[in-house]
């Protein structure tokens, strides 16, 4: 039984399955094991005591005997003795590999649930370096073409000075990526309760919404506010800035010309509402459930957007999640976002 054991995991461990498919069937080994050792050991007490106890019946027998039994009785009860003896051995032997089989069905699947949440984990893991590897991609490569045409021959002052400011474009995007993803690094899964203060939400939204003033009018979008005065959460002022700011600039840049934003801020039952209205592109159904992961971004915002990362709205969440609160997006294709964070009074 041990050989066998020790070449499934042999087997397990150089096989071509997937990584976590190997973790599984060698879980699997050492759970059943785990319990092979265990009944067996269980097996060898019973047996053992059992055989103990029959060997006190046989002395008793055989010092009684001497007294009422006859010779015939006394080899037939020896007898009984010997078949119930090996009868519990057969009865034991088949209990086990029942039971072995059914404690390797249980093993496995224990062992796939144990190990989902590292594999799920694992697969978001390689997703995201893959699509950061991306993101960081394309600004290198664009600043790449840019310098060699630049290089091939002498050029214009026009042409370097527009090379240059094309090429901080793409160090902005790139000093942007880099800072939201030191944000979801040092952020991810972690309450800062102890650089939470009182903060006065109303004046972090009428202070970003004029700085966003100009931007929306370039990208002619118009802002309306509803702004209750003296809204105080308890938070961080930088980050709970952040996440104005990017939803606000989501809003605008995922409008349409001539299009509107309407932001809000009131108190409702023991809760403050944030909310934030466009009438832009919309977001479909399918695209709303990935709509917080990172890098997701829809094919209509991909095609309007190029220099979105697809962090926006992964910070934001990271953010509400910090601040003890939710967030929920209602959207219509082609007719507009309704974004709604509701944060807990102080």
């Amino acid at each position: 039984m041990k050989n066998i054991f020790k070449q499934f995991e042999e087997w397990a461990t150089h096989s071509n399955q997937s990584e976590f498919t190997k973790a599984v069937l060698l879980l699997t080994v050492y759970y059943t094991v785990g319990a092979f050792v265990i009944l067996a050991v269980f097996n060898l007490l019973v047996y053992g005591l059992f055989v103990n106890s029959t060997r006190i019946e046989k002395i008793d027998a055989v010092e009684y005997s001497s007294l009422s039994y006859n010779e015939y009785e006394k080899e037939f009860e020896e007898g009984r003795i010997d078949e119930i003896q090996e009868n519990l051995a057969n009865i034991l032997l088949v209990s086990d590999v029942i039971i072995l089989m059914i404690t390797l069905i249980v093993a496995y699947a224990l062992s796939k649930r144990t190990l989902a949440p590292l594999e799920e984990s694992y697969k978001r893991q390689s997703q995201f370096i893959a699509n950061a590897a991306h993101e960081l991609r394309t600004p290198l490569a664009v600043m790449q073409a840019g310098s060699e045409v630049i290089l091939r021959s002498r050029r214009t002052e026009q042409d370097y000075i527009k090379y240059i400011e094309e090429s901080l474009e793409e160090i902005k995007r790139l000093t942007a990526l880099s800072n939201d993803l030191l944000f979801l690094a040092r952020n991810s899964g972690r309450k800062k309760i102890n650089s939470m203060t009182n903060v006065i939400l109303s004046e972090i939204c009428n202070r970003q919404i004029e700085n966003m003033r100009a931007y929306a009018q370039n990208k002619n979008v118009k802002i309306n506010l509803s702004i209750t005065d003296n809204i105080v959460v308890l938070g961080n002022k930088d980050d709970l800035t952040r996440l104005v700011v990017n939803l606000l600039k989501n809003a605008i840049d995922y409008n349409i010309q001539g299009g509107m934003v309407m932001v809000s801020l009131h108190k409702k039952n023991n809760t403050h509402v944030f909310s934030i209205q466009d009438t832009g592109i919309g977001i479909s159904k399918e695209n709303i459930s990935h709509i917080f992961e990172r890098f997701y971004k829809a094919d209509n915002a991909r095609t309007q957007n190029a220099s979105g990362t697809g962090l926006g709205l992964a910070l934001v969440k990271e953010i509400v999640e910090e601040h003890a609160g939710s967030i929920k997006i209602e959207s219509v294709p082609e007719k507009g976002t309704l974004v709604s964070v509701i944060l807990p009074c102080v």
